[in-house]
């Protein structure tokens, strides 16, 4: 690794995250584009080195949810082994879709990551897919601010799909954080949500840097029917190998180059993936010039850059 590990403020939390979240559902369920039949989930021991060796260099955020099958008792198991120290846990509450939210339910799911992470407090509680529904118009928000009063948690904040759910939740006075999507080939929060966010001193986390692996020599195992993104993602790939990168090194120093994101959340299946991520992290930002040309590969179809309209299970 080149450099040493940035840090930054969350000023409505009260503590530092590093420049680097390192996100933990592939811990607790298959997920992301793998080669059909194969496994990308690492065993027990091999995701306990990787959280290992991320602490090891100097990341001290980690991105979970009970929605991430088995991803919160195994982040709490390996942690409690090794020692919490100043390390932070981001879990979430949800996500609830547009089901009626009750005070029993946020309570217990908030219990349940206690119990699961085997901490006495939650160091940040988003709210999972947010809405302005959920925000606004139901006891979601009352009863995490008095959990926030009890001590129970530390912060809370929003994990959000779409402009109108970010710049929502970036109005309510209660949210500490913002976790949104942002990568090479989406850019849609780019214009109004993050300008937002930093004029409100409220700290943004940067998801799907990788886009689920199609930034990433993964792309080759996407299905027939995501062929127009493939093609994106080889232009991609083809302007990054003009500067002589790859195209997993140019998707994450081009979210390391805007400063707006506090924390850029990358998740791995391997020590192989976190070393990789750690090395190309130390050559910090895409310079200028590069990024903005980088600027044009942005697409505007939700349907390709969203994953939740890709059709695949993971």
């Amino acid at each position: 690794m080149v450099g040493a590990m940035e840090y930054r403020d969350i000023p409505r939390a009260g503590f530092r995250v590093s420049r680097l979240t390192l996100g933990t559902v592939e811990f607790g369920m298959e997920y992301g584009i793998g080669k059909p039949g194969s496994s990308l989930r690492p065993t027990a021991a091999e995701a306990e080195t990787v959280i290992q060796t991320a602490i090891d260099h100097g990341i001290n955020l980690f991105d979970t949810a009970p929605a991430y099958g088995e991803s919160e008792i195994f982040l709490g198991t390996i942690l409690a082994g090794i020692g919490h120290g100043e390390l932070r846990i981001a879990t979430k509450v949800g996500p609830f879709g547009d089901a009626a939210i009750s005070t029993d339910a946020v309570r217990q799911s908030l219990e349940r990551s206690l119990c699961n992470l085997q901490r006495d407090r939650l160091d940040l509680v988003q709210i999972h897919n947010a809405t302005a529904a959920q925000l606004y118009h139901s006891p979601l928000m009352e009863t995490l601010v008095r959990a926030r009063e009890r001590g129970d948690i530390g912060a809370i904040g929003a994990s959000v799909y779409g402009e109108e759910a970010a710049l929502a939740s970036l109005r309510h006075p209660d949210i500490a954080t913002l976790q949104i999507a942002y990568n090479l080939l989406d850019r849609r929060m780019a214009d109004k949500v993050l300008p937002s966010a930093k004029e409100r001193g409220i700290a943004v986390m940067g998801r799907s840097v990788f886009l689920k692996g199609a930034l990433t020599p993964r792309r080759r195992y996407l299905p027939e029917h995501l062929n127009k993104l493939k093609n994106f993602a080889e232009k991609a790939a083809a302007w990054a190998e003009g500067h002589a990168l790859t195209l997993p090194e140019a998707a994450l120093r081009f979210c390391l180059a805007n400063d707006t994101l506090n924390s850029v959340l990358i998740g791995v299946s391997s020590l192989q993936e976190l070393h990789t991520a750690l090395s190309i992290a130390g050559r910090g930002p895409l310079p200028a010039r590069q990024r903005a040309e980088a600027c044009g590969l942005a697409i505007a179809d939700e349907k390709l850059i969203d994953p939740r309209f890709w059709g695949i299970d993971s």
